[in-house]
């Protein structure tokens, strides 16, 4: 690494003039890219109250963006994307941190839009079709880097918001400003918004093979499983006073395992987001999400490329998760072989963040 990127790959006898460079002995650990995660609320707190603590003031709200920043630089997250916070707090994030060493490169979608009174208080709410456009318009003139549109509500996402008739000239307008869109849609609004074409699904509990289908080539799906395994321990810590949501949970947990193995079979893209703090998943936790995804039948490299390079393509960034010559210097290092144990990813050695060590 040089200059903030890297020099050289490759064996021993090819390595350029060195001198005075620092070596560092990796005997037992693997380097990898820069993680990506996709799906991060930086105003969020996570936890079992994680909802209500979005309408904390709004200097509790900045201070937390900080504090994730570093957690995720730690962990070895180096690349995210912050998918929504109240009155565009993340786009005053994501600038404060802009080229610090020690916060990973940050997009943000500025607020979500969501139909009136379908999804909680602290978004942009429309009416309509028409509406909705003009919100996008105004999120990018406000300085998102994308768009985040909610299109079905409810814990199942049984109520879709809108039709696809009324979300495809937003997609349009998103797009003809050379911006990507992403949908909320934990159910029956999937295939609404894989139809309108939007660049990535979040969560995406519902899609199955016909949505799928769909998706193929254009529509990227990031699951967010983590977020359903931490409810479940919610559950499991409350004795008997959750036993039915558990059960539920457990139910859409399945579902959700089943929607990535549709994803997978139809040759749709799979991105890691562990939504942290607009679910209850805490920052720096996108090993817990890489494990998840392989219970959910990726192959633990598969798993991993979605927290690297596939991430890093969805997002549009052309070096993000990937370790090349003349790249960011982004590598970690983790104790183990994550392509044969995922866990390793929590075993986080060493971080650089362009060639500057982060920990």
């Amino acid at each position: 690494m040089r200059d903030g990127r890297i020099a050289y790959v490759g064996p021993d006898d090819g390595v350029p003039d060195s001198a005075g460079a620092e070596s560092v002995d990796a005997s037992g650990a693997t380097i990898i890219p820069g993680l990506v995660d996709c799906h991060a609320h930086f105003t969020g707190l996570g936890g079992a109250n994680w909802l209500a603590r979005f309408g904390d003031p709004e200097a509790e709200l900045l201070a937390r963006g900080d504090e994730a920043a570093r957690d995720l630089a730690r962990m070895g997250v180096l690349t995210a994307r912050d998918v929504g916070a109240p009155r565009r707090l993340n786009l005053r994030i994501r600038d404060s941190l802009r080229d610090r060493t020690d916060a990973p490169d940050i997009l943000a979608a500025g607020t979500w839009l969501a139909r009136r009174d379908k999804f909680p208080g602290f978004v942009v709410f429309v009416d309509s079709g028409e509406d909705l456009r003009a919100a996008a318009i105004a999120e990018m003139d406000a300085g998102a880097d994308l768009v985040k549109i909610a299109v079905d509500t409810g814990r199942t996402g049984d109520e879709v918001t809108f039709t696809s008739n009324e979300l495809t000239p937003t997609v349009k307008a998103v797009h003809d400003r050379g911006k990507r869109i992403t949908a909320h849609a934990q159910g029956k609004g999937a295939a609404v918004a894989a139809a309108a074409g939007v660049d990535s699904i979040e969560h995406g509990f519902g899609v199955d093979a016909a949505t799928a289908q769909q998706m193929t080539g254009r529509t990227a799906l990031v699951p967010t499983l983590s977020v359903l395994e931490s409810f479940m321990g919610f559950a499991a810590t409350a004795g008997g006073r959750f036993t039915e949501g558990k059960a539920a949970t457990g139910a859409l947990q399945e579902q959700a395992f089943g929607a990535v193995r549709a994803a997978k079979t139809a040759g749709v893209r799979i991105a890691t987001g562990s939504d942290f703090g607009g679910g209850s998943v805490r920052p720096g936790h996108l090993a817990w999400e890489v494990e998840m995804l392989v219970r959910a039948g990726l192959e633990p490299y598969e798993a991993l490329a979605s927290a690297t390079w596939v991430g890093g393509e969805l997002l549009g960034l052309k070096d993000a998760g990937t370790i090349t010559e003349g790249g960011p210097a982004n590598v970690v290092l983790v104790h183990g072989d994550p392509l044969s144990d995922p866990a390793a990813l929590w075993r986080v050695w060493r971080v650089y963040h362009h060639g500057a060590r982060v920990s």
